[in-house]
């Protein structure tokens, strides 16, 4: 509110003065200089030149110019007769210096580039160069503090911290007002790691790299942390091998794993499931079933759920026709025993 009270006393103060010795004429370079018969004033142009681009037919001009009429400083605000956008420059001594458009109010709405259609309204790409505040709510930056991105508003935050500060990494918040909880909250610490935080009261912020204290809620979050594996995500790990890996314990209510090729084959007629006999050697042999893993390469490289649950089942398969075919040689016993008795 302060600054547009400067402008308005300064535009007044502006227009005052010009008002005593004001001309009015048609001018149609608004980059002349004194010797060449340019004064302050008010003017008018039918054919610009040296106006804000694509200025056309009529335009306003202001002009305040430097005492001495051999430069060409001056102070120039410039407008179409057709339109609200308004345009300011100090020339700077270049009849082509570019124009500057001066952000308008419409209805108490600011629209830089558009006619606002909300508080704040631009049309195209904006840029806030250091640190950027969006707050519901009227708590001021008195007591809002950015060292080591201690953030204690109601409020959405992207911070970026100065190389002067020890956590200097770009942190995005989103919590509430009072002692920094809950909130939610992304951090980097200039590697590939990116941080993760979900608090329910202010943590201590004082890493290394974050997290660090008796209130740490800081995990490493690995998003593409391999380089070489690039889509891959880890949780706990630094090198994930597959599209997801997680150092640690997973718990879920389901877990659904696509799988083809289920082997209900075992039970067509022809499948062959070998001999008791040499299955007992092999397993002598390998300490575990044929086609399983051994405990060593599960060590090594982990199993897949999918294929081993089909492997699992073909061989509970398998041994349901090896209990099956020893159910008939029970039978079979048990006939012949009956018939010896009979004898």
């Amino acid at each position: 509110m302060k600054k547009k009270i400067k402008l308005t006393a300064l535009t007044l103060f502006c227009f005052t003065s010009l008002m005593v010795n004001a001309q009015t004429a048609i001018r149609d370079n608004a980059g002349l200089q004194g010797n060449a018969g340019a004064v302050s004033g008010f003017f008018e142009t039918i054919a610009p030149v040296n106006y804000p681009a694509g200025a056309s037919s009529w335009w306003h001009l202001l002009d305040v110019r430097h005492s001495n009429n051999i430069n060409n400083y001056a102070m120039q605000f410039a407008g179409s007769f057709f339109n609200q956008d308004l345009y300011f420059r100090k020339t700077n001594n270049n009849p082509g210096q570019p124009w500057q458009k001066v952000v308008m109010e419409s209805d108490g709405k600011v629209g830089i580039g558009k006619t606002p259609e909300y508080n704040f309204d631009v049309a195209g790409t904006a840029r806030a160069e250091g640190q950027a505040w969006f707050s519901y709510g009227n708590i001021g930056m008195g007591s809002y503090s950015w060292t080591n991105a201690a953030l204690t508003t109601n409020s959405i935050e992207i911070v970026n911290n100065n190389g002067t500060v020890i956590n200097s990494s770009p942190t995005l918040a989103f919590h509430r007002y009072g002692s920094g909880g809950p909130q939610f909250r992304l951090a980097a610490d200039g590697s590939n790691i990116l941080y993760l935080e979900s608090a329910g009261a202010n943590s201590s912020r004082s890493p290394v790299p974050y997290g660090g204290g008796p209130n740490s809620y800081f995990s490493k979050l690995y998003i593409d942390a391999d380089l070489t594996a690039m889509g891959n995500v880890g949780i706990g790990t630094a090198s994930p091998k597959e599209k997801l890996s997680v150092n640690g314990k997973i718990r879920a209510i389901e877990v659904k794993v696509e799988a083809t090729n289920w082997p209900d084959y075992v039970f067509e007629k022809g499948y062959k499931v070998g001999k008791l006999e040499s299955l007992e050697d092999y397993i002598k042999v390998n300490k575990h079933l044929p086609e399983t893993p051994s405990a060593k390469e599960v060590a090594a490289n982990g199993i897949e759920l999918g294929e081993m649950n089909k492997l699992l089942l073909k061989k509970i398969e398998e041994l349901t026709l090896y209990v099956i075919e020893l159910k008939k040689e029970s039978l079979d016993q048990q006939k012949q025993l009956n018939q010896l008795k009979k004898l």
